[in-house]
């Protein structure tokens, strides 16, 4: 996994939780580089999880939902550190139906080899996209806050719902009215 999402989060929970906090989590991941991260470095996902699962300990917050905040956060430092990106898309239903057309071969530029999990489009219409979620780390809440991190941005409402196709999560999106 991609440092960045790393540092990401340790700044995340610094800003949110503190400095201690982090530190703590750190700490109790009995990381093997004490948290030494790097933007551009390649780490094992089950660090990540480990610190998740530090936070949530040390924080009262279900995992789930821990991804869910962390990738809406994600999201909005995304778009922060690429604002050509807005220039392509007209809506948050147009940024994520064509996250694997666009921003995933822009990111595989910028981070060769991140492993990023699929988006296959199975239908779309003006207020509505149908898409499948493939990946084998599973992070379906991190993924749902970073379509909600999406609408925000674009300043929608937004409706997710998902279903569990064998190994497959489709998420169907609508946009509120």
């Amino acid at each position: 996994m991609k440092g960045l999402v790393f540092t990401e989060l340790l700044e995340y929970v610094e800003n949110n939780f503190g400095f201690d906090m982090a530190d703590k989590i750190i700490e109790e991941a009995k990381l093997p580089n004490n948290g030494s991260f790097t933007q551009a470095g390649n780490y094992p996902f089950e660090e990540l999880v480990r610190l998740v699962v530090a936070l949530s300990k040390e924080s009262n917050i279900e995992v789930p939902k821990l991804l869910e905040i962390f990738g809406e956060h994600m999201f909005s430092r995304l778009i922060s550190l690429n604002p050509q990106l807005k220039d392509n898309f007209e809506s948050s239903l147009d940024l994520i139906s064509r996250v694997d057309d666009i921003i995933h071969p822009e990111v595989q530029k910028l981070y060769p080899g991140a492993d990023l999990p699929k988006f296959n489009l199975i239908q779309r219409s003006e207020n509505k996209i149908v898409i499948d979620y493939i990946s084998s780390k599973h992070l379906e809440p991190f993924a749902i806050g970073l379509m909600k991190g999406s609408a925000k941005y674009f300043n929608e409402k937004i409706i997710i719902s998902q279903e569990k196709i064998d190994d497959i999560t489709r998420f169907t999106l609508e946009i509120e009215k």
